[in-house]
């Protein structure tokens, strides 16, 4: 594995350990990553010195905004490839693995195509827009699509891939819709709705 991929594997890892409410040790990582303590310092150290991350003794490994996106990013690249294997009907005991290989070497017009090509055959089994469910329907998020201010917009709403939402009603003709997301409440205009592909329960 490249430094560069080394590098986004471990603030994927550590991000993901942040929206789980873990804390970031050495040996938290070290564990989930399957490499010696060792190994997990001397990354640290070096992503440190790149802005990504802050390390503390107490509280651990705190990502940067910098760190934050990356592993955002990465974690958001991953979840669609295991969408997208899962759609091209891979072996279920693959596609983690495979979507941890894929994810550090398709660039962003490779990301925007997979989603796309969901998009696009959302009519085949249960893919629907979000805007399409009735009162009552929930789902998971499978991706979202759009132009870069769009995709980011949703994004930092919470449209996450696989979070899970449910329509709760809709007013003035569809025009705004209530959800509600992750256990939260929002209203979101019809008009972004349409950008957002779930697969529905």
């Amino acid at each position: 594995m490249e430094e560069s991929e080394r590098i986004e594997e471990y603030l994927e890892i550590i991000y993901r350990m942040e929206l789980n409410g873990e804390k970031a040790t050495t040996v938290n990582i070290a564990e989930k990553l399957h490499v010696a303590p060792s190994s997990v310092t001397e990354m640290i150290q070096k992503l440190a010195e790149k802005g990504y991350l802050i390390y503390n003794s107490y509280r651990g490994v705190e990502l940067t905004e910098q760190g934050r996106e990356i592993g955002k990013k990465i974690l958001q690249r991953h979840r669609l490839i295991e969408e997208f294997l899962k759609f091209i009907n891979v072996d279920e005991s693959k596609i983690h693995d495979l979507a941890c290989k894929i994810e550090h070497v398709i660039d962003d017009d490779v990301f925007n195509g997979i989603s796309n090509l969901l998009y696009k055959y959302r009519e085949n089994g249960d893919l629907k827009l979000l805007l399409e469910l009735s009162e009552g329907d929930g789902g998971y998020v499978v991706t979202v699509h759009g132009d870069d201010k769009i995709v980011r917009k949703l994004m930092d709403i919470g449209f996450a891939i696989k979070t899970h939402v449910r329509v709760k009603r809709f007013m003035r003709e569809r025009g705004t819709m209530i959800v509600s997301l992750n256990g939260n409440d929002i209203a979101i205009d019809g008009e972004i709705a349409k950008f957002i592909v779930v697969r529905k329960e």
